[in-house]
């Protein structure tokens, strides 16, 4: 009869000879086991990286490095110090965006003449690209660059096209002439497609080869029509732009508590690359009668204590009864244009004539029950201003 099979096995009475896991050599080929002592094979020694440069050996990066250039570098670098007013620095692209009518060329023209009679540019250095004027205003504007020997540039003038800015600054980098230069884009839009995510990032590309060249780039745009939930600003268009640049502000508008004939546009920093200051705000007068260089020369920074002073322009929820004036005078037969017009609101509704322009402006267009009134222009530019039949289809 056979024996049981036992269901304990004794560990002790089992001899399992020493076997390198995975190996198929029998156990008595095994190598016995290291000591501490023994040394290891050395084809398993861990071999120092490889420092030595061979003769010939190539990368495809090789010609574009950078090795032995950092004196020219240093040399075309421009210092991150304040060039226009104390937010804009030399050597960076800084956009700048304000809804319009809020002073950002006034305060942008006076910050570059600034500039000059304080010696942080030669005056031959600075071009302000004017795209965004009537030909009376480039003509003030020009007299007083003309005066101080900078230069303004107007598309339309000398041949000059829009699209050939951006080939002016690659000709200016080629060239090496970009340092100490500083240009203004007065308005951005007239020369990239702001809503073009390609167009607009190409732009900004080439603005940051001009910096990084020496070169100072200032670009004025508008703000949204729609502010951000909170009633700020918010900057028109996409990312780009604010991504690209080194350093974005975003203007707004404010009126003194005391003097009516007084305004500040304050610009807030949302993007910076140096040690730009957070807000920033000038003043300046804004009554109807005076003219451009007595404005200009109004001009002067607010200290932030003192900006308590001023507040945000608001309508009070006065907007439906503007709403219903500017209804009522543009069916009476009201001309005068844009400006008359709401200057008219503004006084039947006791508001600020920025408050009215502001209504007038964000009701203004073509689509039936979107827009109230829309406009042809006559003589000299002016608007005429005219009712929307709300029961046409939509164009």
């Amino acid at each position: 009869m056979a024996e049981p099979i036992p269901t304990k096995i004794d560990p002790s009475r089992i001899s399992i000879p020493s076997r390198k896991p995975g190996s198929d050599n029998p156990p008595s080929q095994q190598a016995p086991p290291l000591s501490d002592k023994t040394p290891l094979p050395e084809s398993q020694l861990q071999k120092p990286a490889d420092t030595t440069e061979r003769p010939g050996k190539k990368s495809p990066l090789r010609r574009f490095s950078l090795m032995g250039m950092a004196d020219e570098i240093e040399a075309m670098a421009a210092n991150s110090n304040p060039l226009l007013g104390e937010f804009v620095l030399q050597g960076q692209s800084t956009m700048i965006y304000a809804e319009p009518n809020t002073g950002k060329t006034l305060i942008a023209l006076k910050l570059c003449l600034d500039a000059i009679a304080a010696g942080r540019i030669a005056p031959g250095n600075l071009y302000y690209v004017n795209a965004d004027d009537s030909s009376t205003g480039l003509a003030v504007k020009l007299r007083l660059m003309q005066d101080v020997g900078a230069n303004m540039l107007a598309p339309g003038f000398k041949d000059l096209k829009a699209y050939q800015l951006a080939e002016l600054f690659n000709q200016e980098i080629e060239e090496g002439s970009a340092g100490g230069t500083c240009v203004i884009i007065d308005t951005l839009k007239k020369f990239t497609d702001l809503m073009d995510k390609k167009r607009s990032s190409d732009f900004a590309r080439v603005c940051r080869q001009f910096t990084m060249a020496g070169g100072t780039v200032v670009a004025l745009g508008h703000t949204a029509k729609n502010p951000n939930a909170d009633g700020s600003p918010r900057y028109q268009g996409t990312t780009d732009i604010l991504e690209d640049f080194d350093a974005v502000y975003i203007a707004q508008p404010l009126t003194s508590k005391t003097n009516g004939d007084q305004r500040v546009a304050k610009f807030t920093r949302k993007k910076c690359r140096a040690d730009s200051p957070e807000t920033v705000a000038y003043a300046y007068v804004a009554n109807a009668g005076a003219r451009y260089e007595e404005k200009l020369a109004s001009v002067r920074l607010v200290d932030p204590d003192d900006l308590e002073d001023y507040g945000a322009e608001k309508d009070d929820g006065k907007e439906p009864l503007l709403m219903a004036c500017i209804v009522k005078l543009i069916g009476g037969g009201h001309g005068g244009g844009q400006m008359v017009l709401a200057k008219a609101a503004a006084e039947e509704c006791g508001v600020s004539q920025r408050a009215a322009l502001k209504v007038l402006n964000l009701h203004t267009g073509t689509t039936p029950r979107l827009h109230l009134w829309t406009f042809q222009k006559g003589n000299r530019g002016v608007r005429n201003y005219r009712l929307i039949d709300q029961n046409e289809p939509a164009p």
